[in-house]
């Protein structure tokens, strides 16, 4: 995704009520930051939008939103993954010839299935592997037991683990923001129709500018309603 000079990384503090006048609480998922899927996007896009999901991850931080860290991780050969897997299988099929050394992206133990340095979780922020292209329960279970009601979800790739993911969180009743500046794709007309026509069906998809104001307002509702509350 194109990304510009604004930044998501501002006003993250406050939630807003739900009809029963509990608060929110707001989750911040990073989705498959990692080395080997970032450096499969485009030099420009790529440093723009680490530069992005950087000031996301400082702002959540700072407001003390839960994060969560959820990435794409295979075991060596990788073991488990069916050689008819759509998307995976060609890794599967190509590593039985060629064995380990050659071919292990996105394989445990190699420095592309890292999260990339500059994204790097802190202690206490959870880390959730899987071999698939859905979140597996574990990401569901850390979101719940912290009551989360809201998910800003952010990372890459827009065409694949994102919406994924952001499909499973819909099907369990989270409110989910994506903001345009991000998420990227390796390719990014692909990536720019499933934000405008297949995404927003499951979350708010907003520009980075829109998602600052529209937290900004949830903000304000909060203090409102607390204020008033006997």
């Amino acid at each position: 995704a194109a990304c510009t000079r604004a930044n998501a990384g501002a006003d993250l503090h406050g939630v807003a009520p739900m009809e029963d006048s509990a608060p929110e609480r707001y989750a911040l998922v990073l989705c498959d930051t990692q080395v080997d899927l970032l450096n499969a996007i485009p030099e420009g896009n790529r440093t723009a939008l680490i530069t992005q999901l950087r000031e996301l991850l400082q702002a959540a931080r700072r407001a003390d939103w839960l994060v969560v860290f959820s990435g794409t991780r295979f075991q060596p050969g990788y073991d488990g993954v069916h050689t008819r897997h759509r998307l995976f299988g060609g890794l599967k099929r190509l590593n039985q010839k060629q064995g380990d050394d050659k071919v292990h992206w996105l394989m445990e133990g190699r420095d592309g299935a890292e999260i990339h340095p500059d994204l790097s979780p802190v202690e206490g922020e959870p880390v959730v592997w899987r071999q698939q292209l859905r979140p597996n329960e574990e990401l569901i279970a850390a979101l719940k037991a912290k009551n989360t009601t809201k998910v800003v979800l952010a990372g890459v790739k827009t065409a694949q683990g994102i919406l994924a993911t952001c499909e499973a969180l819909a099907d369990e009743s989270f409110l989910v923001y994506i903001v345009r500046e991000c998420v990227g794709d390796s390719d990014e007309a692909r990536g720019a129709v499933v934000l405008d026509h297949v995404l927003n069906q499951y979350a708010d998809v907003l520009a980075v500018d829109a998602f600052r104001e529209q937290i900004s307002q949830e903000i304000m509702m909060e203090h409102t309603v607390s204020t008033t509350l006997p």
